[in-house]
């Protein structure tokens, strides 16, 4: 594991001073391009790799199929309605197969791209002990710190370069708006149980990108950078691929 980690810190420190001007813009022009590239490389990737004729074959002979079905079943005959599902079944395997080698590309991006993103708009600041049931440490974005401060007494009160709140409240600093995610006396893993530091105490924090209206389940009152991303890539992904005629 700390060896992963040392890996993690060598990639996130060639990646905050190869993106720092875009980081400084701010989370929405950073996230945003960087949402516009990923998308469009994965669709670079599924042109590319992907057999975009045989794919369309094999959607062609799933619509006749499915046209056969339901003439065989508005007829009743059952036994050549087993034998159609049989081959449609077999056709959509050989579709799946078809999406694998573009698929396993796509990991590496989101393997080597991911992490980082995810330790730049939800970082952990690792805090020391300063006194009784204190805490401080710094968080960290752009190539910018602010001082992070922690009580832990009567209530969890967390002040972040002199903006204060408690979980799940919000904090000001580094020109981003933060949600106090959690506080932990004992670390815990990082963005996908990589990248977690030492088990040591740190606060978590999730840049707001979308406010929303209602709060919803697994997502809460905010949209994260994991939701904005998805926000954006959706639509981006669709049209690039239209554009390269990749369905």
């Amino acid at each position: 594991m700390a060896g992963i980690d040392s890996i993690l810190q060598v990639m996130y420190g060639f990646y905050d001073g190869l993106f720092q001007p875009l980081l400084a813009a701010g989370p929405y022009v950073s996230l945003g391009a960087f949402s516009a590239v990923l998308a469009l490389i994965f669709s670079v990737i599924y042109w590319w790799l992907l057999d975009v004729e045989r794919q369309q074959e094999l959607k062609d002979k799933v619509q006749e199929k499915q046209e056969e079905r339901k003439e065989l079943q508005e007829e009743g005959r059952d036994d050549e309605l087993k034998e159609v599902m049989g081959d449609m079944m077999e056709l959509n395997q050989s579709m799946m197969m078809l999406n694998i080698k573009p698929m396993l590309a796509t990991f590496v991006f989101v393997g080597l791209f991911f992490p980082w993103l995810g330790a730049t708009y939800a970082p952990a600041a690792e805090l020391s002990e300063t006194g009784n049931q204190t805490y401080s440490g710094n968080l960290s974005y752009a190539g910018e710190t602010a001082p992070v401060t922690v009580t832990n007494s009567s209530g969890i009160a967390v002040e972040v370069d002199g903006s204060s709140a408690e979980p799940g409240g919000f904090v000001s600093a580094l020109g981003v708006d933060w949600q106090v995610a959690k506080f932990s006396e004992s670390g815990s893993g990082g963005f996908l149980f990589f990248g977690g530091g030492d088990d040591g105490p740190r606060v978590k924090f999730n840049a707001e990108f979308v406010p929303l209206p209602v709060s919803l389940p697994f997502v809460g009152g905010v949209l994260n950078w994991l939701g904005f991303y998805i926000l954006i890539t959706m639509p981006l992904s669709i049209a690039f691929r239209k554009m390269l005629g990749v369905a």
